[in-house]
């Protein structure tokens, strides 16, 4: 059986923070490993580079939604990937993403892509369009993935079941809800927004964009009973430099698992 998971931290910021990359997460063992959403633009190769992840070894990506912040990277990422794919120097790629961002993401690249990477588009590098039934193996890794109900627009997320019968579920960039419940309820690792803490959500306005405050993500992890909590998509203004402290303290008070506030760059060990 392989050895448990871990979670690379590639991006943890919103998508006005300059001094964090904007959200990337890339989950790997052995055998198998994801990129969730590619940040919004070339540092995304930056970061991978930093981390000691070889492009050209990535398997899969899983975009939740189209804005840039999330989307954008993934263009640098079938720029240089396709190129070594056309020449033989890596394995074919398997992108998942709503039908509607699938779309999206093949006319952009037409004004930018080489035509040797179109040419690879659903042969080499696949396209799986998500909806509420998808539920399927990345080898021993069960994913499903669900509509997290955005007041806004589409947004995707998903729960992954690893062999060791860990489970992880990542639920976008916006708050929990009592619809997401059975894809949250007593997992092991729970991702949920963090847009500020709650003392400054005067600053930032974190409902009128649909985002949460460190209070609002603690209360909701303990309210599904999540063994531990990944707060990400942060503000870079208030608590920068010490927001791994303060987001922490405020968490703590609500929530009673392990709580993790990554930097860029770092790994999460699943346990």
């Amino acid at each position: 059986m392989p050895t448990l998971p871990k979670i690379i931290a590639l991006g943890t910021g919103t998508a006005d923070t300059i001094k964090y990359t904007k959200t990337a997460f890339f989950i790997q063992d052995e055998m198998t490993n994801l990129l969730i959403d590619t940040g919004g633009g070339s540092e995304i190769l930056a970061q991978l580079d930093h981390c000691g992840i070889a492009l050209n070894e990535i398997q899969h990506i899983f975009i939740t939604h189209k804005h840039i912040d999330h989307i954008f990277g993934i263009f640098w990422i079938l720029r240089f990937r396709g190129a070594a794919i056309h020449s033989g120097k890596a394995p074919s790629l398997t992108v998942y993403a709503s039908a509607e961002n699938i779309i999206l993401i093949k006319q952009v690249s037409v004004f930018f892509l080489k035509k040797k990477v179109l040419d690879l588009f659903d042969t080499k590098i696949l396209f799986i369009a998500v909806d509420e039934n998808s539920e399927l193996m990345l080898k021993d890794w069960a994913i499903r993935f669900f509509d997290i109900r955005s007041d806004k627009e589409t947004q995707w997320g998903c729960h992954i079941t690893f062999p060791h019968t860990k489970t992880l579920t990542f639920i976008g960039d916006e708050p929990y809800h009592d619809a997401l419940l059975r894809f949250c309820e007593n997992v092991d690792y729970l991702f949920h927004d963090a847009y500020c803490l709650e003392r400054d959500r005067e600053i930032f306005a974190p409902h009128d964009i649909s985002h949460s405050t460190v209070k609002e993500a603690a209360v909701n992890a303990q309210k599904v009973k999540a063994k531990n909590l990944i707060l990400f998509h942060t503000e870079d203004k208030a608590t920068f430099e010490k927001r791994k402290a303060l987001y922490t303290e405020e968490a703590r008070k609500e929530y009673s698992g392990n709580i993790f506030v990554p930097d860029d760059g770092d790994i999460i060990e699943i346990k």
